[in-house]
C-alpha cells in the first residue's frame, strides 16, 4: 500500500488493510469480502500487500505448533525470587544504612559523654577546656577549608551544580517507581 497517499483514498486503504487481517483471521462479513476482492483487483499495491500477507499467513498456519516442556510451569516458577527472601535482604540493608548513619552519632554522643566526665575532675578542667577550644577551632578550619573548597568548585565548574541536581532529582523518581513497584503486588492481591 502506498503511504504517501491521504485524504479519503489513504483512509479507505486503511479499511482495506483492516479488511485484510479480518480476512487472514477468517471474520469477514460477505460483503466485506466483496468489497476487498474489488479493491484488490483496482489496487495494484494492495493487492502486493494481500499477496504478501497471504504467503506470511500460509507459512505460520504452516509451522507446527511447539508446546512447551512438561515441567516449564514449575522451574519457571522456581526461578521466581522469593519474596520474603527479598524482603528480609531489603531490611538488612536498610539496618546497614541505619548504623552506618547512627555510627558517628554515637561516636559524637559518646565523645561528649566522655567530655563531660572529664570535667568533673579539677585537673582535666583545664585541660578539657583547652581539648575543647582546640576541637572547635579543628571544625571551624576543617569547615572553612571545605566550605572555600566547595565553593570554588561551583565558581569554576557550575555544571557541577546541575548534575548533582539531576543526580538528586533521579535518585527520587527511581525511589518512587521502587515504592510502587513494591507496592502494586499488594493492591493486586487486594482487588
Amino acid at each position: 500500500m502506498r503511504n504517501s497517499e491521504n485524504g479519503s483514498n489513504g483512509m479507505e486503504h486503511e479499511e482495506i488493510f483492516t479488511l485484510m487481517m479480518d480476512a487472514l483471521d477468517g471474520e469477514l462479513l460477505a460483503d466485506e469480502q466483496m468489497r476487498l476482492e474489488s479493491h484488490l483487483r483496482a489496487c495494484p499495491d494492495c493487492m502486493q500487500e494481500w499477496q504478501a500477507l497471504s504467503a506470511i499467513d500460509a507459512l505460520f498456519r504452516r509451522t507446527p505448533m511447539l508446546s512447551p516442556a512438561a515441567d516449564f510451569t514449575q522451574r519457571t516458577l522456581a526461578r521466581l525470587p522469593n519474596r520474603r527472601v527479598r524482603l528480609w535482604l531489603m531490611g538488612l540493608v536498610y539496618v546497614a544504612l541505619l548504623a552506618a548513619g547512627l555510627l558517628p552519632v554515637l561516636v559524637v554522643v559518646g565523645t561528649a559523654v566522655y567530655l563531660v566526665a572529664s570535667f568533673g575532675e579539677p585537673a582535666a578542667v583545664g585541660s578539657g577546656l583547652q581539648l575543647l577550644v582546640k576541637g572547635v577551632q579543628l571544625i571551624g578550619v576543617v569547615g572553612g577549608a571545605l566550605l572555600t573548597g566547595a565553593t570554588r568548585l561551583v565558581i569554576e565548574q557550575p555544571a557541577i551544580i546541575g548534575w548533582m541536581l539531576v543526580m538528586v532529582g533521579i535518585v527520587f523518581l527511581w525511589s518512587g517507581v521502587y515504592r510502587q513497584l513494591l507496592s502494586a503486588p499488594a493492591r493486586r492481591q487486594i482487588s
